[in-house]
């Protein structure tokens, strides 16, 4: 575990403040991070309790930033894997999960700033999502070892694994729904009332590898984005009815 940072304030140069007066908008400025990862960034995720960017990196750390008003940011805090991290999102309370390629899910808590190990599969760690539920809140996790696991936080052991056909490659949740996208362009769709029995089946629309999915929120109907590698957007919806 170690902190980083220092408040930064960058202004546009060059190519890239040429792009902003070629495309009028010199009004705005980017907010550079300070102490950028050293290698290429595979997750960010903003908290919705605070001012607060999570960053996980090929180069193995997760990071957090304070991003403040006037283009301000400041390290908050940082930890490891033993391989790159492939996935970040926030729980509650000022907890970070993390999933990475050594086969591990780790918890950062900012308030103490310390990691802890809270999943394991057999295989890298491809997604986290953590799941508010009425009976409280779960980490999900999903791996190339072909399963998406639920924690409790409060226990060593899964409390519940689903198999899947083929590696996960992305899923997303909106309570009570999940969705999980593997390879074979395989879509699974999961209510959460059963979550270990797949609700409905489907092969991407989509002609290439799936690289990611995403949920309907705050809407009344129930559906998903899908993203592959061939640079096309697919809309689907869970419930038929919807699709009119």
């Amino acid at each position: 575990m170690a902190f980083f940072g220092h408040t930064n304030s960058t202004t546009p140069t060059g190519n890239r403040n040429q792009f902003i007066q070629n495309t009028s908008l010199s009004a705005e400025k980017d907010v550079e991070m300070a102490d950028p990862p050293a290698d290429s960034i595979s997750s960010i995720e903003f908290s919705s309790e605070a001012d607060l960017l999570a960053v996980g990196s090929w180069d193995d750390s997760v990071r957090v930033y304070e991003v403040g008003a006037g283009g301000q940011s400041q390290g908050k805090a940082m930890h490891h894997h033993q391989g790159p991290v492939l996935s970040v999102c926030w729980g509650k309370d000022g907890k970070v999960f993390s999933g990475g390629a050594d086969n591990v899910a780790r918890m950062l808590d900012i308030s103490v700033g310390q990691g802890t190990l809270v999943a394991q599969h057999d295989a890298p760690v491809k997604c986290v999502k953590w799941v508010d539920t009425p009976g409280g809140g779960v980490l999900a996790t999903g791996s190339w070892d072909k399963t998406i696991k639920y924690w409790d936080l409060r226990t060593s052991n899964p409390v519940a694994t689903v198999t899947l056909p083929e590696r996960c490659y992305s899923f997303d949740v909106q309570y009570p729904f999940m969705v999980a996208g593997t390879a074979d362009r395989q879509i699974l769709m999961y209510n959460l009332s059963n979550p270990q029995t797949p609700y409905k089946t489907m092969i991407s629309p989509l002609k290439g590898q799936i690289r990611v999915l995403s949920c309907f929120t705050a809407t009344s109907t129930t559906g998903f984005a899908i993203g592959s590698v061939e640079g096309r957007v697919a809309i689907q919806y869970i419930e038929d009815k919807d699709s009119s």
